[in-house]
């Protein structure tokens, strides 16, 4: 009886626990999660980058970037002049080619010898040429040269017109000049008529055989001279003005403010007290008002002239 009743409690056991095990095995089935298909796209995942703020880009348009081509200031030739140096010259120079550099700044040459001088500058920026030391900057330069009586002692003349030529000379061929010789009125050659001259190396000769003719004689009167020049078309940048005695024009000053009153500002006047310091004062007080350089240039033997 007992082994009995112990069956029938095993297989009770063994009934119920297939039930548990069943419905445990139901409940797990309707648990499951199902694996996703083939044909199942995996969720999307979306990132957010962060958004950069935009380029810009600044123009200043009130700045100009420079022009990397040279700037022409005018053509430059190096062959010979095919012209006689006997020939007259009608070719005169532009309006204003621009600034030039040319040697010769601070030179003295054709026996001036040493000398003293005052001045606070002369001439625009760019350079030039130079008389008796002095140097003068700009485009277009004018020299009024003193060949009045008292001229021929000394060797003044000689002087001042070798000197006079060499300056000439240091000018490039596209650089302007103008001459003007004064006594008791000016003297100009006829191949100056239609204005500046280029300087070239046929001008060149040409104003050296026309000063070569020159004789000292008469008084000491500038004031015909600078009205030619200050009535050029163009007026100068540079005006070197050489004397050697005092000025007999008393309206010369007067005369000079009259003439420059429109362009004094861009205006320098070099003055050159040459071997006789007699005008002295009219000479500097010129150089200053002018912004020029004034400059006394003594000869060998050179007399003291009231």
């Amino acid at each position: 009886m007992v082994r009995e009743r112990w069956m029938h409690l095993l297989l009770l056991g063994f009934a119920l626990s297939v039930v548990f095990h069943v419905i445990w095995i139901l409940y797990l089935w309707t648990q499951k999660v199902e694996a996703p298909g083939a044909n199942d796209r995996p969720a999307s995942v979306e990132i957010a980058l962060q958004e950069l703020p935009p380029t810009v880009e600044v123009v200043n348009d009130q700045v100009e970037l420079p022009d990397p081509s040279p700037t022409p200031i005018g053509p430059v030739t190096t062959e010979l002049d095919p012209e006689p140096m006997s020939a007259l010259s009608t070719e005169t120079a532009p309006a204003d080619p621009g600034m030039i550099e040319a040697p010769g700044i601070g030179a003295i040459a054709g026996g001036g010898g040493a000398g003293t001088g005052i001045g606070i500058g002369s001439g625009r920026g760019g350079g030039g040429t130079s008389f008796f030391g002095v140097g003068g900057r700009g485009t277009r330069f004018a020299f009024i040269v003193d060949i009045s009586g008292s001229m021929q002692f000394e060797n003044r003349m000689v002087t001042a017109i070798s000197e006079l030529k060499r300056s000439i000379a240091a000018l490039p061929d596209f650089a302007q000049f103008y001459v003007v010789l004064f006594a008791s009125q000016e003297f100009r050659p006829d191949f100056e008529a239609d204005g500046w001259l280029k300087a070239t190396r046929g001008n060149k000769n040409r104003m050296s055989q026309w000063l070569d003719t020159q004789v000292p004689s008469g008084g000491t009167m500038p004031t015909s001279a600078f009205d030619v020049v200050l009535r050029l078309p163009q007026p100068p940048d540079v005006i070197f003005f050489l004397t050697d005695g005092a000025i007999q024009d008393g309206t010369f000053l007067y005369q000079l403010e009259n003439l420059t009153k429109d362009f004094s500002h861009r205006l320098s006047i070099n003055t050159i007290g040459f071997s006789a310091e007699a005008g002295s004062e009219i000479l500097q007080q010129i150089a200053r008002q002018y912004r020029g350089v004034y400059r006394f240039v003594p000869t060998r033997g050179g007399e003291k002239e009231q």
